[in-house]
């Protein structure tokens, strides 16, 4: 992998989609300045995760979420107030309540969140993230991991096109399996890299997990084992803890994206 590239993480809800953008986010930032897009507009998991606390979200820096047609008439107008003149949008230089860092260096930006009943659909959330994502501008040693929200909303809303290539991250279950090749195939017709990763895999389920896959002519490109320090740090909600599945994403990536 060379920087500066926007990886979007995406696939099935409950793949550990957040958990493994968290953890790629540590290795990562081992060799490159990272940060974090969170456009998931349910779970609000994220910051504990990474150890920081929940920055203002970003839906509020353009004046709040409006109706769709609103934020579609109005996209000069977020694109500009995002933007520093010809600078074009900047991560670094949002204010500080929009972008939480962690100790080892990862910022964090969030979207937005539906949190009200009633409040209408997450259509603005996608737009906004839409935006952000297609003016971004990278400086050469910036990587941004996007945590999309569950399965294929994003599709609709044209988000891949803002992204440089996917990270499809499949469970145990033929659903992920199914969504991942609709992704993967989405990533084809783009021209743009992907990969499937498979987490939270047992040795006793791992080779049927792979059997499935190749039936749907779907390659794995790595497995990462189940870590119950992992899992009970997210059931817990703290910041993560991992041995086995750290290790596993390290080898995967000095792998597929060559990094030591």
């Amino acid at each position: 992998m060379k920087a500066p590239i926007k990886v979007m993480v995406c696939g099935k809800g409950g793949t550990g989609k957040t958990a493994i953008t968290v953890l790629a986010s540590r290795i990562l930032s081992e060799r490159f300045k990272v940060y974090i897009v969170d456009s998931d507009e349910s779970n609000i998991l994220l910051p504990y995760f990474l150890g920081v606390e929940p920055p203002k979200p970003l839906i509020d820096y353009i004046g709040g979420k409006r109706e769709e047609e609103e934020m579609e008439r109005d996209l000069p107008s977020i694109v500009g107030a995002l933007a520093r003149a010809r600078e074009g949008i900047r991560l670094n230089l949002l204010p500080r309540e929009y972008i939480a860092t962690s100790r080892e260096g990862i910022g964090l930006v969030t979207i937005g969140k539906v949190r009200e009943y009633g409040e209408g659909c997450a259509c603005p959330f996608n737009i906004l993230a839409r935006v952000l994502l297609s003016g971004l501008v990278l400086e050469g040693d910036e990587i941004v991991l996007v945590d999309t929200d569950a399965g294929v909303e994003h599709i609709g809303r044209r988000l891949e096109e803002a992204c440089d290539s996917l990270l499809i991250i499949v469970d145990p279950t033929i659903e992920s399996l199914e969504t991942a090749l609709t992704l993967k195939n989405i990533a084809e017709n783009l021209n743009k890299d992907s990969w499937t990763i498979a987490n939270k895999v047992t040795e006793d389920i791992k080779e049927i997990l792979l059997e499935e896959a190749a039936k749907l002519n779907l390659k794995v490109d790595g497995i990462v084992r189940f870590d119950r320090d992992l899992y009970l740090s997210c059931l817990k909600r703290e910041p993560l803890k991992s041995s086995i599945a750290i290790d596993d994403l390290r080898e995967i990536f000095g792998r597929i994206w060559r990094l030591v």
